[in-house]
Formats: C-alpha cells, structure tokens, sequence
C-alpha cells in the first residue's frame, strides 16, 4: 500500500510505527540506565551491558524517526540503510552481554567477533550498494540471530531453563516479525495497523523478553 493512502498524524508518516517505537526509545533509555546503575561488577561487565543498552536505544531511536518523518530523496534511503543497519547492531548488542559475562576462552572471543562481524559487513554492503535488496537484510539479521544455537549447550551448563525459555521466545518472536515483514502478511487493518506494525509489535515484545533475559540472569550472573 502506497504512503499516501495510509491514516497519517500530522506530518507523521507511520504514526504506530513511530510513536510505537518511539515509546519503546524512551523505555529502553530509562532500562539500560537502572541496568547500568544497579549492576555491581567489573569495568568490563558494565561496558557490555552499556553496548546492550545503546543497542536498544539506537534501533529503536533511528526507527521512529525514519517512520515519523517525511524523509525524501537520498536522506529517505540513508535513514532506510540505516533502519535495516541498525537491527543487526541490536542482535550484536544483545549477544555482547551474554559472550563477555557468561562465556569464556574462544566462545566468548568467537561470538563476539563473529556477531560484529556481521554488523561490519552488513553495514559495509548497505553503504556500498545503490540498491540494497531487502531480503538480503533480513536474511542476514535472521541468521545472526539463530547463530545461538552453537552457544545454547554451554549456555545449558551456566543458566536455568527459564533463562533458555526467555532466548527462545525473543527468537522465535523476532522471526514471525522477519516472515510477516516478507511475506507481506497478514494484511489485518492496512489504512492503520497491517503486518508492518505487527512487526513493529513483535520487535518491541522480543525485545522485552530479551531485557528480561539480561536483566534477570545475565547482569547479576557470578556476583
């Protein structure tokens, strides 16, 4: 559906998307704050958890405005680069956390550079492609995400099961957003709320559960 034949606020041009998101910036601000605060620990324990935070804030950041503003021309397909980038950067941001604090020797070190990886060449091929392919992008944050299965039998040893269930269900949240965003579907109110803003929906939930996971038993894991 094209633009102009969606509900508008204002100058807003996906008023759910960006208000949705909007709200979430705001949340995760306040969360990554309270995180940082109340984690006692080493300098190194605290910077993960800070990459986690500002993951959290600059996708959701960077969202709203490219679904609040009216961007045109080059600055449109910037903030769109930079939207699909920044989705990458947060699962990076996620696994940090987990690698620096709860993994050790060549996991730790492999994760991490493995998931940054995936933001350097992601953000390398959308900077350098006229015309990034989509799907490409949602291939690649996909995959980067379930690369947590190699981890999940250590993980196994270290966490509760409930620590496990909250991973699962983020993941498995992120990706019926990733096959609605695909396939298009379902089409539930498209003047307002379509598969778009499910999606939308969906990233905000996993990343709840994900908060939760690190909050809960990542953070305070060895102290």
């Amino acid at each position: 559906m094209e633009a102009h034949e969606r509900v508008t606020l204002g100058r807003m041009t996906h008023p759910v998307r960006g208000i949705l998101h909007g709200s979430a910036a705001l949340i995760s601000l306040i969360g990554a704050v309270l995180l940082l605060v109340l984690t006692p620990g080493s300098a190194w324990r605290r910077l993960s958890l800070f990459a986690f935070g500002l993951s959290l804030v600059a996708l959701f950041t960077t969202s709203s405005l490219y679904h609040s503003i009216p961007w045109q021309g080059e600055w449109k397909k910037r903030m769109q680069k930079l939207d699909h980038t920044m989705i990458t950067v947060l699962v990076a941001g996620t696994f940090t956390p987990i690698a620096t604090i709860v993994l050790d020797g060549w996991l730790r070190w492999g994760t991490l550079g493995v998931q940054w990886g995936i933001v350097l060449i992601g953000a390398i091929y959308k900077a350098k492609t006229k015309f990034a392919r989509h799907w490409i992008s949602v291939a690649l944050a996909t995959t980067q995400g379930w690369l947590a299965i190699f981890i999940i039998w250590p993980l196994s040893q270290r966490l509760p099961w409930t620590a496990l269930l909250l991973i699962g269900l983020g993941g498995v949240l992120y990706t019926v957003g990733m096959v609605f965003l695909v396939t298009q579907r379902p089409r539930l109110w498209p003047r307002v709320f379509s598969y778009h803003e499910a999606f939308h929906v969906l990233v905000v939930a996993a990343a709840a559960l994900h908060f939760a996971f690190i909050a809960g038993y990542v953070a305070p894991y060895g102290t």
